[in-house]
């Protein structure tokens, strides 16, 4: 019989492979288009297939600065932009209330 020594230890390794992909959630509409995209470029006789990752990495280079700020002035809620007046508003003639501002829209005073 063999007998086990306490002083040695099994060494179990469990390493994780590192994957190279993140999922991310998008909506099934956007799916159905980068699909029916790559659907287009994939018909082809030579090469290899294109992939959604270099699909989308093609069109995230040509987004310019004035696609983000429009990406970016979507995003904003009513709420946002009536925030972001009264701060500017508050910078161009000086500091008043919330209230104070409000007064001046239903006047129509503020711009």
């Amino acid at each position: 019989m063999e007998q086990q020594n306490p002083t040695t230890k099994t060494e179990k390794t469990s390493k994780k492979p590192q994957l190279n992909t993140m999922p991310i959630r998008i909506s099934k509409s956007t799916v159905k288009t980068i699909k029916g995209l790559l659907q287009k470029v994939n018909k082809k006789f030579y090469g290899r297939k294109v992939k959604p990752d270099d699909l989308i990495l093609k069109s995230i280079s040509l987004l310019t600065d004035d696609h983000l700020e429009e990406i970016k002035q979507a995003a904003l809620t009513n709420a946002d932009r009536l925030e972001l007046a009264y701060q500017e508003h508050c910078k161009a003639n000086g500091q008043i209330s919330k209230d104070e501002y409000f007064g001046l829209l239903l006047k129509g005073k503020s711009s």
